[in-house]
């Protein structure tokens, strides 16, 4: 497909220049008549026209077609449409004026009609210096649409210069009028139902009146390291040039760490622990498994003062309290983390809510964040906490050294020894089967508290889970299944969205999620890393950059799927099934 819009744009490319060749064929061997120049003058006037109206065709046949591929031919024809225009002005100052720019200008100011077009031709002359990729990544894909839609006002002027020129005989230009009316007003049309469709579509998501959502990939510093329990450390980052940290998320949410582990690149995925609301930090809280790569690379390896590559944010699991008056947070061993962020957001902004915190863990020393869960029980009357022991509960604390409330706080700071059972849950919260529910912990707890909650008449869609997919290492992550390296990303292009009937004009550094947003197109995504696979989309022509590809089946790459999230482009134009 792609070879074939080369091979097309070349052919329009060849095609434009034939007029030219011919009118230069005819002047050569005297065969334009008896008044060769008014007839030169007249010929490129004509042509500067029609080309100009072929690029201003080109966005409506599209849309009406549905033959995305015509936006490669728009930029050849709009640069046609200048260079006969500044033929068709350079003739007349040539040979109607004889090459003086004094007699030009006099004509110019003096003749209405001639100072119409030479306007015309001015606007164009910007337009075509920056349709270069250069000058449209300088610009910034919006500022270079918002100039190039002066094309419309040139159209309008050469018009209007023909007519006023021609004076009896007006068909040529009524026509001409003709053609440019409807395509005005399929402009101004599109553009209304654009301002309509942006104005009721869903806004940013926000975590308190003042934050809005934002996604940022860069690196982040390791501030500290502090130890949680014998296997859980906490790492708290910041942002290297100081201030806030580079984005907001929603409490619950994660962050992808990308690592460099013994010549590998391994990507995983951790729920940030802190609170959204602390703008100066965000905290991971990590156990250390014998047998991950990642997490035990992190607690032997990573120290305060290193850098880490991250994308942040990401993940539907959360909650703000902005829905329920009530919530249920259930935690497995480190699963706790997610439910920490959003215990925390909350009682941050004084959540005025009642809140059950269901807590599994094996014995003491396994408890995270005991010291700070005991302290929020005694400091909030709506929070309730119960902690599972599966081990048995500790023969002399009862429930522990650090972690009993040193106030008396009644039943809303329980232990129970054993697994946590439905019946258990039940006793805990009396209302469960009304509450939403938000489960976080090993696979095999989840998937049996499910059973369990549901068991109880808690409704499955009143459960919201969060797992993880992490990324297998990959030796190079510039080598990709397109054969395409991080050299190779295009310094603007424009990305066709075929089925939306959308298109945009975006830097190389966009990816094809992050232009589907800004065109209004709805494409789904989770993790924004490249690890959950929720972004496949098919890439209809031109090629395409990912940084990674593992969570596409060697299937689906070679049927054209690519990562949106991942995707930057490498060709000019870019369409996507979207």
């Amino acid at each position: 497909m792609k070879e074939n819009i080369a091979y097309f744009r070349n052919l329009v490319v060849i095609a434009g220049a034939g007029p030219l060749i011919m009118l230069t064929w005819d002047a050569w061997h005297g065969q334009l008549g008896a008044n060769a120049v008014n007839n030169a003058i007249h010929i490129t006037g004509i042509l500067s026209l029609v080309f100009l109206f072929l690029s201003l065709l080109i966005t409506p046949v599209r849309v009406v077609t549905g033959w995305s591929s015509l936006v490669a031919y728009r930029r050849a024809l709009g640069l046609y449409g200048f260079a006969y225009a500044a033929l068709h002005f350079s003739i007349y100052v040539i040979y109607d004026r004889m090459g003086s720019l004094s007699s030009t200008i006099d004509e110019i100011v003096t003749r209405r009609f001639l100072l119409v077009g030479f306007v015309g031709l001015s606007i164009m002359l910007p337009l075509a210096v920056t349709s270069t990729n250069g000058m449209i990544r300088r610009l910034g894909p919006v500022r270079w649409k918002w100039l190039h839609r002066l094309t419309y006002t040139a159209a309008i002027l050469g018009v209007l210069h023909y007519y006023m020129l021609v004076k009896s005989d007006v068909r040529q230009p009524l026509a001409f009028a003709a053609v440019l009316t409807p395509i005005l007003g399929f402009r101004a049309v599109k553009h209304y139902t654009d301002l309509r469709q942006k104005a009721f579509s869903t806004g940013p998501v926000t975590t308190s009146k003042n934050q809005t959502s934002t996604f940022y990939r860069g690196e982040l510093l390791v501030a500290n390291i502090r130890r949680e329990t014998h296997d859980v450390k906490t790492f708290r980052f910041i942002n290297p040039d100081g201030g806030d940290i580079p984005f907001v998320h929603r409490p619950g949410q994660y962050m992808t760490l990308t690592l460099e582990i013994e010549g590998q690149t391994v990507k995983r995925s951790y729920t940030i622990a802190s609170s959204p609301s602390q703008r100066g930090y965000v905290e991971l809280t990590i156990k250390r498994d014998e047998q991950g790569t990642a997490s035990r690379f992190l607690h032997d390896s990573i120290n305060a003062g290193d850098r880490i590559r991250i994308a942040a944010p990401a993940g539907q699991f959360y909650f703000d309290g902005t829905e329920y008056d009530e919530v249920v947070l259930i935690a497995g061993g480190v699963g706790i983390t997610p439910l920490m962020s959003i215990l925390r957001y909350l009682t941050d902004h004084g959540w005025t809510g009642k809140i059950h915190f269901a807590n599994a863990i094996r014995s003491q020393r396994d408890m995270i964040f005991d010291d700070e869960l005991s302290d929020l029980v005694q400091r909030f009357e709506q929070l309730r906490v119960k902690t599972f022991f599966s081990r048995g509960l500790p023969e002399d604390e009862r429930i522990s050294n650090g972690a009993q409330p040193r106030i008396d706080v009644g039943n809303r700071w329980q232990s129970a020894s054993g697994y946590m059972e439905a019946e258990s849950l039940r006793d805990f919260i009396p209302n469960i089967q009304d509450l939403p529910v938000f489960l976080c912990g090993p696979d095999a707890l989840m998937e049996s508290m499910r059973q369990n909650l549901e068991s109880i008449g808690v409704p499955s869609d009143s459960i919201a889970t969060e797992a993880f997919v992490s990324l297998k290492p990959s030796n190079d992550t510039d080598v990709l299944s397109n054969g395409t390296n991080q050299g190779d990303i295009a310094e603007s292009a424009t990305v066709v969205f075929a089925s939306s009937g959308q298109s945009i004009d975006i830097s190389g550094q966009v990816t094809m999620l992050e232009a589907a947003e800004q065109a209004g197109v709805s494409l789904p995504f989770e993790c924004r890393s490249g690890i959950c696979g929720q972004c496949k989309v098919r890439c209809v022509s031109g090629r395409v950059h990912m940084e990674s590809t593992d969570a596409l089946t060697p299937g689906e790459a070679t049927d054209g799927f690519i990562l949106a999230c991942q995707a930057q482009p490498v060709d000019e134009e870019i369409e996507i099934d979207a």
